[in-house]
């Protein structure tokens, strides 16, 4: 099985899944629309999967194939797999003891880290971008959603 006919059958199982899901959401009552509760946020979950699916979907179809057809990726897939695991196992250990913008934090520029090009490593940009992301979900939540993440035990 080539890279893009993978592709395609993954952004298929992935869109099956969000229509799925979207169609389980659907089913779960709903008190008012001004009430962000449990019927609303599947559904902007699987709204969120849908829509990549179909970007993934429509990128792959139209990209071009590779002439030469060799892997392209190391060797060490599935080791990049394993540590990912690994690194998502720790954020959730971390994530109420700790609190969600430090461990997310860690999370996130460890994951970026590991799956940047060695060659082109900016750790002061992933560091940027790894506090940002969960200050602004936090905030989100926090202020937006009225619904506060864990903080932790530093209070952050």
């Amino acid at each position: 099985m080539t890279n893009k006919q993978r592709d395609l059958l993954t952004s298929v199982i992935f869109l099956a899944f969000g229509v799925f899901m979207m169609s389980c959401a659907l089913t779960i009552p709903k008190k008012i629309a001004s009430d962000v509760g449990s019927g609303y946020v599947p559904i902007v979950v699987a709204g969120c999967m849908i829509v990549v699916s179909v970007a993934k979907l429509i990128i792959t179809a139209t990209r071009k194939a590779p002439t030469d057809n060799k892997k392209t990726k190391s060797d060490d897939d599935m080791m990049g797999g394993v540590v990912t695991i690994l690194l998502m196992l720790i954020y959730m250990a971390m994530f109420q003891p700790v609190g969600f913008i430090l461990s997310s934090a860690i999370y996130l520029f460890a994951q970026i880290l590991w799956l940047s090009d060695s060659t082109n490593r900016k750790p002061v940009l992933f560091a940027i971008i790894s506090i940002a992301v969960p200050v602004a979900v936090d905030l989100l939540f926090a202020y937006v959603i009225q619904m506060p993440l864990p903080q932790g035990v530093f209070g952050f």
